[in-house]
């Protein structure tokens, strides 16, 4: 048994709700069911083969019919190529860019309308052309600069617009925060808005989870219970054991590590850049580094290497890219629970 396997051996879950008259159920009897079941037994006379034929290719009975796990896969599938079909990450950056260009924009107005109001005066307006240019000139220089570049040389830009420079700061705090929730994501499942001390929190939740993972890795026995205890309220899918635990996490970062592997390298190293640009926290980056890297040898085959292609004329920007591909992965992890589902007689 490989490390991957020993990390997945017995972690797979199941939740099951109380029955609330909302669901659709086929109106399957006894007699149907075991009427499908007797035509099978008569052709092989093997109960679990007959079971295990039925679940695979559905039964039709009068009034409607059960779908096999043939038919939901074969959906899935579906439905995967669908997305992948529909959309692309061409325009990843497409909003934030038009929206700096509109900025740009903006303070070129204000820098015209300045040198109007200097027009008749012809020695203040001397004085201020030189200065007006040296503006305009950066400004070019910007145009033809990718997006980290043009954050990079806005923040440090002098504007003489202060609703080009609001604007300016705005956007620069939603692609903060964008990114932001890109990391949180990562560590901590479902939860949006996190205040400052709930990101303190979360780094002294990576560290001890880095800590469990190289006591684990060196043969002792961590205290799970005492850490969910404390961080338990990152993760939604309520792990019951350090294994399901850092599969979770495995999985949330394989995620995005597929995100990185489908951008092109400019759109990957704009990324990158933003990030080291906009997220000044150190030690959050460098714990979360540690545990990528902890993970990917715990979990060589959760597909960290793995990319989509994307076929469609739908652009998807960060935050939606983001989720695209947190919905493939759900296909793939049904997919793949689908085909390894137990056998029904064992």
């Amino acid at each position: 048994m490989d490390n991957n396997d020993k990390y997945l051996s017995g972690s797979r879950r199941f939740t099951y709700s109380r029955w609330d008259g909302t669901q659709q159920i086929s109106e399957l009897d006894a007699n149907s069911l075991m009427e499908a079941l007797g035509d099978e037994l008569i052709e092989n006379g093997d109960p679990n083969s007959a079971l295990r034929r039925l679940m695979q290719r559905g039964l039709d009975f009068d009034g409607g019919h059960l779908e096999g796990l043939r038919e939901i896969l074969q959906k899935l599938r579906q439905k995967r190529q669908e997305t992948i079909e529909q959309h692309n990450l061409g325009g990843v950056y497409d909003e934030i860019n038009e929206a700096l260009e509109q900025v740009m924009a903006t303070e070129r107005e204000s820098l015209d309308a300045v040198e109007n109001r200097f027009r008749d005066d012809e020695r203040q307006e001397e004085i201020n052309k030189e200065a007006l240019q040296a503006r305009r000139d950066e400004l070019d220089m910007l145009e033809h600069e990718n997006l980290a570049s043009r954050v990079k040389g806005l923040t440090d830009y002098d504007f003489t617009s202060n609703a080009a420079a609001q604007r300016f700061e705005e956007l620069v705090e939603d692609l903060r925060e964008q990114l932001m929730q890109q990391s949180i994501d990562q560590m901590a499942g479902e939860m949006k808005n996190m205040s400052s001390e709930d990101m303190s929190r979360m780094k002294d939740m990576l560290s001890a989870l880095n800590q469990m993972l190289n006591e684990h890795q060196q043969g002792e026995n961590p205290d799970f219970e005492k850490f969910m205890e404390k961080y338990g309220d990152f993760f939604p899918e309520n792990p019951q054991s350090l294994e399901e635990l850092l599969e979770v996490m495995a999985q949330r970062m394989a995620t995005m590590a597929q995100i990185l592997n489908s951008m092109t390298p400019e759109q990957r190293a704009q990324l990158e850049e933003l990030s080291e640009q906009l997220l000044e926290d150190m030690d959050l980056r460098w714990q979360m580094d540690q545990l990528s890297e902890n993970l990917r040898e715990a979990f060589p085959k959760m597909g960290w290497e793995q990319s989509v292609e994307f076929q469609g004329d739908d652009s998807l920007n960060l935050p939606e890219a983001i989720q695209t591909f947190e919905d493939l992965a759900d296909l793939d992890r049904l997919d793949q629970m689908l085909r390894n589902v137990s056998n029904p007689g064992a």
